[in-house]
């Protein structure tokens, strides 16, 4: 199961990959032909398919889950599936004072009444008390009783706790940062709870280490809150923290009159009418691969038309490539390199050397 959902988001991250980049065309008027634009339909509601796929995997066994034995005249030890519905955190005399005393009722216990049960697959519904200063925690199941009627030991249950608030926390900038189109994206608590299937309110242990998680991420510059739910402004930077556009990638809206430009330095620059993903022969795109892999930092129309700024090459390979394609090279060169369907499409200027 861990193995299918691994699967499932890797399919889901690559689709994503290229609506990004076909919809970073269309915002350029980079143009679409009719088969991208079908492939860019149809990876949309593979998307749909992937996340009804993820959602269903993932409701069989969301929540904080782990297993345990609970001990009250128990016959043998049979560990059973636990799920974790309910944070407390006392301080450190009342944490000791409970895990001397769990016979006596306690207010935090008979307020989590509603969070403590056993459900249809045998699953314990359960609280668990951590204290100040302690790794370990208790894990309760008062059964309708304010006192702790079924208690088991869970070694190292902040951390245990803490990284299951993590991956909550990755899990809603993975989201935000594949949906939001302005920096800004909400998400409301109702929303939340049944995405993880917890109880995760502004007020209760769930919220608010949520909320303090996302603080401390530098992808964020706010984190709001309110009763419904979370605000989130992300850095420009975060919205290009989703895998940078390269070349290649762009090459899939067909290119058309483009001009790549160092991100640093000033070139001599070559108009490449054409550029798309059947521009290059299988060669060309090994011997070009680091032209190809190259950032677009960002996109403009400028004085020389549209012009792609990259970082990760250097500018005299990137005007090899640009003269190259604009057919200022040796023609074996470009025999070897070009496929010959692009022929038609340019004004062939052959020299002997490059420019």
């Amino acid at each position: 199961m861990k193995n299918k959902r691994l699967e499932i988001i890797k399919e889901l991250n690559e689709t994503q990959g290229f609506i990004n980049t076909v919809e970073t065309a269309k915002d350029y008027s980079l143009g679409l032909d009719e088969e991208t634009y079908n492939k860019y339909n149809t990876a949309i509601e593979r998307q749909k398919e992937l996340a009804a796929e993820l959602d269903k995997l993932e409701s069989s066994y969301g929540g904080i889950r782990t297993s345990g034995i609970f001990y009250r005249k128990e016959p043998a030890l049979e560990p059973k599936p636990i799920k974790i519905d309910a944070v407390v955190s006392l301080q450190e005399e009342q944490y000791h004072k409970f895990t001397q005393n769990l016979l006596t009722d306690y207010d935090f216990i008979h307020d989590n009444i509603d969070n403590m049960y056993v459900d249809r697959q045998d699953a314990s519904h359960c609280l668990i008390v951590l204290g100040d200063g302690e790794n370990d925690g208790i894990l309760v199941d008062s059964q309708g009783s304010n006192y702790a009627r079924y208690v088991s030991f869970l070694p190292n249950a902040r951390d245990f706790i803490q990284k299951n608030i993590q991956t909550m926390a990755d899990e809603i900038i993975r989201e935000g940062t594949a949906q939001t189109k302005n920096g800004s994206f909400v998400l409301g608590f109702d929303e939340l709870s049944e995405r993880f299937d917890t109880p995760i309110l502004r007020d209760n242990y769930f919220g608010e280490a949520i909320l303090a998680e996302l603080k401390t991420r530098d992808s964020l510059t706010n984190v709001i809150a309110n009763d419904n739910g979370i605000a989130l402004t992300f850095t420009e930077q975060t919205e290009v923290d989703r895998p940078a556009l390269t070349i290649w990638q762009l090459m899939a809206a067909n290119l058309e009159d483009v001009h790549l430009l160092d991100v640093d330095e000033d070139h001599d620059l070559a108009t490449i009418e054409e550029l798309n993903r059947d521009t290059l022969t299988v060669q060309g795109i090994a011997d070009w691969s680091d032209v190809l892999d190259a950032s677009v930092e960002r996109i403009n129309f400028g004085d020389y038309g549209l012009q792609l700024h990259v970082s990760g090459s250097t500018p005299q390979r990137l005007k090899d490539f640009s003269y190259m394609l604009a057919s200022h090279c040796p023609i074996s060169d470009y025999e070897r390199w070009v496929n010959p369907s692009v022929d038609e499409n340019f004004d062939m200027k052959w020299s002997d050397n490059h420019e």
